[in-house]
């Protein structure tokens, strides 16, 4: 069955430990958290930069082990999580929702069969928004779609074009403008995954997949014709940073840095066609892995430096971003020195680390989301008592 995808699982030692949900090691990757599509009327929120990052606990579905994977932000007092929650070896999906005040946990359709989970969330409206992830039928993972009409959430069929089919992270342009992305598997065999809405039903669009081990994981867009999606390709042996545009016609890679020994992108975000943000990790020659983030700048994707606390003795990630105007960014993940949450912040010249709560053991943050720079979430996941809780923290 296919895991649930969260952060890299590029390192060993403690940040290996931090990937494990509910005993499970994760596999190779995790959905994007996306915000409100471009256009989105937002809602009010603060002006001013955020002043610092507190803990509001999540709704905890009283199992074994909850995560949070990806978060939709549609103004101060209306956001979606999704992740999964395990009990006695099963997996099934989590939906959680802000009011202003707390976290809510709300009805999936997807329950009580074996190995099911969301992966990335987004939304249009209150009463448009969709997530996706996976969907354990029988012997086979199938891509799992769902979707809110404002008043329940409710599972669209979707293809699954190999016998081992997962979605990673889902963007709106429009109501029937929809992308989501991930990967299929026949046989050793690992291919990008890329389906598009059109207001009626799912199919699947052409994509490039330049190796053998290849997989999406996040994807952005500004427009019908200006799309990102970003991931990984394995080719011999050695990972490399995947990144494909789409223009209104076609999806086409287009060219990378790869400054590592391996090289992974988890999660994109783009402000307009010339601005957007990839980030993921990057294994130095010394063997840690240290965060990679890359910039767009309507001609070229170029690495830009970034933070990694303990340097290289200490394996750091990224895997999420987010961008609400060229001049403010986040990205989030974890550092294995605790092994503790990471946020990132660009304030228009530079990545700098910022505080961020830690409330437990093995904490991570697996996706970010915002509507402005005063309004940001971030989720993931803690141990408490020996078991994952989700874990979701605001900046306002």
């Amino acid at each position: 069955m296919t895991q649930p995808r969260q952060p890299v699982t590029l390192f060993a030692g403690a940040l290996a430990a931090a990937l494990v949900v509910a005993g499970t090691l994760t596999g190779a990757s995790r959905g994007a958290a996306s915000a409100a599509a471009p256009g989105t009327t937002l809602g009010a929120a603060p002006a001013a930069a955020c002043a610092g990052w507190t803990g509001m606990p999540a709704a905890s579905p009283g199992v074994t082990g909850a995560s949070l994977f990806g978060i939709a932000v549609l103004s101060p007092c209306d956001a979606w999580a999704v992740g999964s929650t395990s009990n006695q070896n099963r997996l099934n999906p989590l939906i959680e929702r802000w009011d202003g005040t707390t976290w809510t946990q709300y009805p999936s359709p997807i329950s009580g069969n074996g190995f099911s989970h969301l992966q990335g969330v987004a939304a249009l409206s209150t009463t448009d928004a969709w997530a996706v992830g996976v969907f354990a039928n029988g012997s086979n993972d199938d891509t799992l779609i769902l979707h809110w009409n404002g008043t329940a959430w409710k599972q669209v069929p979707s293809p699954s074009p190999a016998a081992s089919s997962s979605l990673q992270a889902v963007v709106p342009v429009s109501a029937n403008n929809v992308w989501a992305v991930g990967g299929s598997t026949k046989g050793s065999t690992n291919k990008t995954l890329i389906l598009h809405w059109n207001g009626t039903t799912w199919t699947r669009v052409a994509s490039p997949s330049p190796g053998s081990g290849d997989g999406l994981t996040g994807v952005t867009a500004t427009s019908a014709s200006n799309a990102w999606a970003v991931g990984t390709s394995s080719a011999g042996g050695v990972d490399q940073t995947l990144i494909l545009h789409w223009n209104g016609t076609k999806w086409t890679r287009v060219a990378s840095p790869d400054p590592g020994t391996a090289n992974r992108l988890s999660s994109v975000a783009a402000t307009s066609t010339a601005k957007a943000w990839a980030v993921g990790a990057a294994v130095d020659n010394r063997g840690a892995g240290q965060t990679l983030v890359l910039r767009w700048n309507g001609t070229k994707w170029a690495r830009v430096a970034s933070p990694s606390p303990g340097g290289a003795a200490v394996d750091s990630e990224l895997s999420g971003v987010a961008a609400n105007s060229p001049g403010s960014a986040f990205a989030v993940g974890l550092t294995a020195k605790g092994t503790q949450t990471l946020i990132l912040h660009w304030d228009g010249t530079a990545w700098a680390q910022v505080p961020s709560p830690s409330v437990g053991t093995n904490d991570g943050l697996f996706g970010v989301g915002t509507t402005s720079p005063g309004n940001v979430w971030a989720v993931g996941t803690y141990i408490l008592g020996g078991a994952y809780q989700p874990l979701a923290v605001h900046c306002c």
